[in-house]
């Protein structure tokens, strides 16, 4: 069993990445398996790990099974870094209030994923979102449960995405885990792929404007990348910078618009979730052990 390749967990959340980070990589391809880096595409892998925790149901893999789950993946390529993205290792989302709590389950399902290779060393990476746009996101995309069955009883000014980052901690103390706010993405979403993928603070990506392309006007984003071509020796602090300007003039205000229409929500809901949300944020960054990406 080759025990020197680091597996890279990429935990969602739901709606926070929509697989972005997979396709975004996946441009440098070539210049990643330079470095020994590998992204595969979701379905050379996802079932794949699904069935083996079913499969163990909670117990550790064999050194042949855990052989030939990495064999699968990799195909006998020489592999120094393989990176997995899947918004189910936390758990179903549409099962994420499961007995009222938040993610309660999210300690032992990162362990399970985690001791697929025991032996290997682990990363986490994990974007949080604010509940009071994440929470409509997740329940608006499933049908099984009614507002009041997919809630089960949680009390959400409770909620805190700091415990579900504490359980993934006490359950799998030697990952290191790294997070960042979706709501940052836009003008971080460079330094959050060069993070998952190990490359070098000024390493170029071909993916680096594919967040904020989404959300700026064409014009904008032609603008853009012609600033920052003709000027390739900026630190990433002043790329950020220029990123955030150009946002600012030729954001598209429909690009991420979405009407919240929950159950006894209000504004006074909204705004709430909001200011726990960014109270909780605070607190992410103190957590020791975790690498928390800023603008």
């Amino acid at each position: 069993m080759n025990n020197e390749t680091s597996i890279i967990y990429h935990l969602g959340a739901p709606h926070t990445d929509n697989d972005q980070i997979t396709w975004s990589l996946r441009r440098d391809t070539e210049l990643l398996a330079d470095i020994g880096t590998m992204i595969r595409k979701p379905k050379e892998y996802r079932k794949l790990i699904k069935d083996m925790i079913l499969e163990l149901e909670g117990d550790e893999p064999s050194i042949v099974d855990q052989e030939g789950l990495l064999s699968s993946i990799i195909r006998n390529q020489q592999v120094d870094r393989l990176i997995m993205s899947d918004s189910r290792f936390l758990g179903v989302p549409a099962w994420m209030f499961y007995g009222g709590e938040f993610y309660k389950n999210a300690g032992r399902n990162t362990a399970r994923i985690r001791n697929l290779f025991p032996n290997n060393p682990c990363e986490f990476y994990l974007g949080i979102s604010s509940p009071a746009n994440f929470i409509p996101a997740v329940f608006n995309t499933q049908t099984d449960k009614s507002y009041e069955q997919f809630i089960d009883g949680a009390v959400l000014e409770t909620l805190r995405w700091s415990d579900v980052i504490s359980q993934i901690q006490q359950q799998n103390p030697d990952c290191p885990i790294t997070v960042w706010c979706n709501e940052d993405t836009p003008i971080i979403w460079p330094s959050v792929l060069r993070e998952i993928a190990g490359l070098d603070p000024q390493v170029r990506l071909q993916g680096e404007l594919d967040v904020i392309g989404q959300i700026m006007s064409p014009d904008g984003v032609e603008l853009l990348v012609k600033y920052l071509e003709e000027r390739p020796n900026l630190s990433e602090i002043q790329r950020r910078r220029i990123r955030g300007i150009f946002l600012e003039k030729f954001y598209l205000d429909d690009a991420v618009e979405e009407e919240i229409d929950l159950p006894g929500w209000t504004d006074e809901t909204v705004d709430a979730l909001t200011d726990i949300y960014e109270d909780d944020i605070e607190r992410i960054e103190r957590l020791p052990g975790v690498n928390f990406i800023s603008p």
